[in-house]
C-alpha cells in the first residue's frame, strides 16, 4: 500500500491542495504494499540516452542504450515513417472471459515530493490529479453497478526504479489491464511487460506512440495524426465534397511529407499548396487567385506544434484579407484549442474546423451528475482531464464485463461519445512490408474516435 504521511494541511483557499490530499488518501486505500526504491551502486545514467528493457536473467527492467533496442516513437513533430494501415484484424485467438477482472492504474503523482505541501503543485501534476479524480468517481459507480472489476492504483513517481518495483508486485502481475504510465521510457517498459505476460496495456496520454515490433496487447487511446487526418477527410467527403481542397505546407520536406496522411481518401481530390514565402506576415503571398471555385474552397493546415502558431496565425490573417466575399473553410488539428494568438474574428470569418478526440459534452445526460459528484468529493470543479479519466475507466469496465479482454480490441466501437471522449479501437499494421505475416498481427491498437468541431460565436461546438 502506498503510505501517506500525516500532512499538515495548509490550504489557503487552494482547492487543488484539497484534491491532492484526498486523492493521496484514495491511493493509500486502493493499492497494495508500498513499493520500495531499490538501492544501486551503479553510476547515474542519463535517462534520455537509455530505455527500459526486460532482463530475463534478473526478472526486472534495466536501462540500456537506446540504439541497442528496436523501439521507435513516432511523435507528432516528426512524420518520417512509412504510412500505417488499419483493418479489422483478429490477432488474439483465444477468448478470455472471467468472473472478475483487475485493472491497475499507474499514475505519476510524485506524492513523496510534497511532504508539507509547501511546494507549488505544477500544471502537469494538476492534470493527473483531475484525471485520477475522474477515475475515482468512475470506480465508485463501477462498484455500485456491480460490474466485475476491481481497480487498484500505483504512484509511479515518474521513476524507472519505482516502476521496476511496481512490476514485481504480485497485485500488478495479477492485473488483466494496466493503464499508464505517462513517460515514454516507462511506457516502453510496461508495453514490453504486457506483451510478455499477455496483459492489455492502455496508454491514455501520449499520442501516436508507435512500436517497431508487434504488440497486440498495447492500446493507444489518444488518436494520432493519421486518425485525425482520416476523420477530417471523411467529414469533407460526406459534407463538402464539391469544394476545391488545398493541403497547406511550408516548403520543407517534413511538412510536405505530412500531407500524405490527408491523401488516402480516394473519393477526394486534393492539391498541395506549398508556401515559399518566409516573411512573418506572408507579405509576398497572394491567396485570392485560389478562391475562384463557386462552391467554395477548403484549406487544410496540419500544424500542431506551438512553434507553428505564428505561421498558422499569419496564414489565417492573409486568407481573411484575400478572401473577399468568397466562401472559405479552414481545417486544423486539436492543438489549435491551445493556441493563444489566433484571431477569433479570422477564425469565425474562415469557418475554422478542427478535429478533436476530446470535447466536454455539457448536454450529456450524466454531465451535471458527474460535475456535482466531483465537486462534493474534491471541493473543486473538474477540468477536461477529469471527464476523460471517467470515460476511460467506465469504457474499460463495461467492455470487460461484456466480453473480457478481447472486447477491448475486437469489440464493436461505441456508437456514442462519453462525457468527453469515445472509443473505436482499431488495429494498426505495417504497410511497408511484402511479408504476408506482417499483416496478421498488429503493431498495436489505436483509438479512431474523433469529433469534428466548428468555431462559432467565439467557441468550438460539435459539427460531428
Amino acid at each position: 500500500m502506498t503510505s501517506v504521511r500525516n500532512h499538515r494541511q495548509r490550504l489557503n483557499g487552494n482547492s487543488i491542495i484539497v484534491l491532492f490530499l484526498l486523492l493521496l488518501t484514495t491511493i493509500a486505500c486502493s493499492t497494495t504494499k508500498k513499493t520500495g526504491k531499490p538501492t544501486t551502486n551503479t553510476p547515474p545514467v542519463r535517462t534520455e540516452d537509455k530505455v527500459s528493457v526486460y532482463d530475463p536473467a534478473t526478472g526486472t527492467y534495466i536501462l540500456v542504450p537506446r540504439d541497442a533496442v528496436k523501439v521507435d516513437t513516432i511523435k507528432w513533430t516528426e512524420d518520417k515513417s512509412a504510412p500505417i494501415v488499419t483493418d479489422k484484424g483478429d490477432p488474439i485467438d483465444s477468448p478470455d472471459t472471467k468472473d472478475k477482472y483487475e485493472i491497475s492504474l499507474l499514475v505519476p503523482l510524485n506524492s513523496e515530493n510534497y511532504p508539507d505541501l509547501e511546494t507549488q503543485i505544477d500544471s502537469r501534476l494538476s492534470r493527473f490529479l483531475h484525471y485520477y479524480g475522474g477515475m475515482r468517481i468512475a470506480a465508485e459507480e463501477i462498484e455500485k453497478q456491480g460490474l466485475p472489476v476491481t481497480v487498484r492504483t500505483f504512484d509511479t513517481e515518474i521513476s524507472v526504479a519505482t516502476l521496476n518495483e511496481i512490476l514485481k508486485d504480485p497485485a500488478l502481475r495479477r492485473s488483466d489491464v494496466i493503464v499508464g504510465p505517462y513517460d515514454k521510457e516507462n511506457i516502453e517498459a510496461v508495453a514490453s511487460f504486457g506483451a510478455l505476460n499477455e496483459k492489455i496495456v492502455v496508454s491514455p496520454w501520449l499520442p501516436a506512440f508507435n512500436l517497431d515490433s508487434e504488440n497486440p496487447y498495447f492500446i493507444q487511446t489518444v488518436p494520432g495524426l493519421s486518425k485525425n487526418a482520416e476523420a477530417i477527410m471523411d467529414y469533407i467527403a460526406d459534407e463538402l465534397s464539391d469544394r476545391k481542397i488545398y493541403l497547406v505546407a511550408r516548403n520543407n520536406p517534413t511538412e510536405i511529407q505530412r500531407l500524405t496522411s490527408f491523401k488516402k481518401n480516394t473519393a477526394l481530390r486534393t492539391e498541395d499548396l506549398i508556401i515559399d514565402d518566409t516573411s512573418i506576415e506572408l507579405a509576398k503571398t497572394n491567396l485570392g487567385f485560389l478562391l475562384d471555385d463557386r462552391e467554395g474552397t477548403i484549406f487544410i493546415m496540419p500544424y500542431y506544434a506551438k512553434t507553428d502558431e505564428q505561421f498558422v496565425s499569419s496564414f489565417l490573417r492573409k486568407l481573411h484579407a484575400d478572401k473577399g466575399t468568397h466562401d472559405v473553410i479552414v481545417f486544423g488539428l486539436p492543438q489549435w484549442t491551445g493556441f493563444s494568438n489566433l484571431n477569433p474574428n479570422y477564425m469565425e470569418s474562415l469557418s475554422v474546423h478542427i478535429s478533436s478526440p476530446t470535447h466536454v459534452n455539457t448536454d450529456h445526460s450524466t454531465y451535471r451528475s458527474f460535475r456535482d459528484k466531483f465537486y462534493r468529493a474534491y471541493f473543486t470543479m473538474p477540468d477536461s482531464q477529469a471527464y476523460l479519466g471517467y470515460d476511460l475507466l467506465m469504457w474499460l469496465a463495461h467492455s470487460l464485463e461484456e466480453g473480457g479482454k478481447d472486447a477491448l480490441t475486437k469489440g464493436k466501437p461505441s456508437g456514442e461519445f462519453g462525457l468527453a471522449s469515445g472509443f473505436d479501437i482499431k488495429p494498426v499494421y505495417k504497410s511497408d512490408s511484402n511479408r504476408p505475416s506482417d499483416i496478421k498481427k498488429p503493431l498495436y491498437y489505436e483509438n479512431a474516435k474523433v469529433r469534428i468541431l466548428k468555431y462559432v460565436n467565439q467557441d468550438f461546438e460539435v459539427a460531428r
